[in-house]
């Protein structure tokens, strides 16, 4: 597949099948913790051609004809989803065609100010979106926004869109060291909060390797701390555990090793639970890759693709 990817483990979709509609990094955030490295910023005035939709539409059905299940369809991938204009189409495509399947949208929430991108994703099951600042400063400082998207822009559009989504929220807060864990940030994230009233806040932090070194999480007793301020929907996301009880099938395990690999680095454990296979196994494919010089071993015990954009 050239423009879906897994089902990969999702910490809180289970087994998610993602639709990657941009073949390089295509974001309205350069965000410090982007597991995608460092990138230039597009504006968040236009909407984006991206990949041929005809093709999404070939391997998703393709995908689900030959058998293929997940728990949900994921709008995610290299960048920003909202920015692809044929997201909207692809929503329809999926209910009228698939229509038991779940569909999701991680979005850092940039693009929601328009009307039409609200109106493309109203018919999705679950929104994603990224709600990790309260005010301008932090939100400069943490995502890196390109000049076209800004803060009130931001928390404007997510706010319009939870009133009139009939679908659930999870608003994501991406924690980061002395950046945005203050008690003084988080009174006022909660407060900010409030207005979106999300089904479930779920608390992140930064696991895979990001685009800036200094980039750490808080520690885990300041996570639970938080987590209590922010109210009782909130949760820490934490370790993947596989919701489907389908168990794939390892022929061509290295092509669906460096698929994964090729959107973001993975530990050969997480590989392991979301293919359902043995960890020995995965580490060998691992091993092959890197003997191979597509993949490599990162110090911290991840393993990423050696051209992150060669798809």
């Amino acid at each position: 597949m050239k423009y879906l990817y897994g089902p990969v483990p999702s910490r809180r979709l289970g087994r998610s099948l993602g639709i990657d509609p941009f073949d390089r990094k295509t974001c309205t955030h350069n965000c410090v913790y982007c597991q995608l490295g460092n990138g230039v910023s597009v504006s968040a005035n236009e909407l984006v051609e991206g990949v041929p939709v005809d093709d999404v539409k070939d391997e998703i059905r393709q995908f689900f004809d030959s058998g293929g299940e997940c728990d949900f369809i994921t709008f995610s991938g290299s960048g920003e989803p909202t920015l692809w204009k044929h997201t909207g189409e692809i929503v329809d495509f999926v209910r009228t065609n698939f229509p038991s399947k779940k569909i999701a949208v991680i979005t850092n929430g940039t693009m929601l100010y328009r009307d039409d991108v609200r109106e493309q994703i109203l018919g999705v099951d679950v929104i994603v979106p990224t709600v990790s600042a309260a005010d301008e400063d932090t939100y400069i400082r943490l995502h890196r926004p390109h000049r076209d998207a800004s803060f009130d822009l931001q928390i404007r559009g997510v706010e319009e869109f939870a009133k009139i989504f009939e679908g659930e929220i999870w608003a994501e807060v991406m924690l980061v060291a002395d950046v945005n864990d203050s008690e003084e940030h988080i009174l006022k994230l909660r407060d900010m909060l409030r207005k979106i009233s999300p089904t479930y806040i779920d608390i992140n932090t930064p696991v895979r390797p990001p685009s800036e070194r200094w980039v750490h999480p808080p520690d885990e007793e300041d996570v639970r701390r938080i987590c209590v301020m922010l109210g009782e929907n909130c949760r820490i996301v934490g370790k993947f555990h596989a919701v489907s009880e389908e168990v794939f099938e390892i022929a061509n395990l290295g092509t669906r090793i460096l698929d994964i690999l090729r959107r973001r680095p993975e530990t050969a454990e997480s590989i392991a639970e979301s293919l359902s296979v043995s960890l020995e196994q995965v580490k060998q494919a691992c091993s092959a890759l890197v003997a191979k010089k597509l993949a490599v071993k990162l110090p911290d015990g991840f393993y990423e693709a050696r051209i992150m954009d060669s798809k």
